[in-house]
């Protein structure tokens, strides 16, 4: 049995006047995500064109152990204290295993 990648959608709810603020952490740990971290494959920040005040978070890693490698980068302790700063409220953080395409 092979494994497949490890899917992260992580969703949260953000104050409107905090909006933009919090697109530019989304954006800067997505950049530094897939710049410094081998095992980070991609990593998405998409908000409902109908609900802006909610950001989701795609992200792809080799495996979990990449996974638990971001969360300890610096990068991603920058958004960790944004997330509490900006009064940011996470709805959810699902972990995904990808069945299609294959390989």
């Amino acid at each position: 049995m092979t494994t497949s990648p490890l899917t992260i959608v992580a969703e949260f709810h953000v104050p409107a006047e905090n909006r933009a603020r919090f697109l530019e952490l989304c954006a800067y740990d997505s950049e530094r995500s897939v710049a410094d971290e081998k095992g980070c494959l991609r990593f998405e920040a998409v908000t409902p064109l109908d609900d802006p005040q909610t950001v989701i978070l795609v992200e792809i890693y080799e495996d979990e152990a990449a996974f638990e490698t971001h969360l300890a980068t610096p990068h991603f302790k920058v958004f960790a204290d944004g997330v509490k700063e900006l009064g940011v409220k996470e709805i959810s953080v699902r972990k995904a295993a990808r069945h299609a395409p294959r390989g």
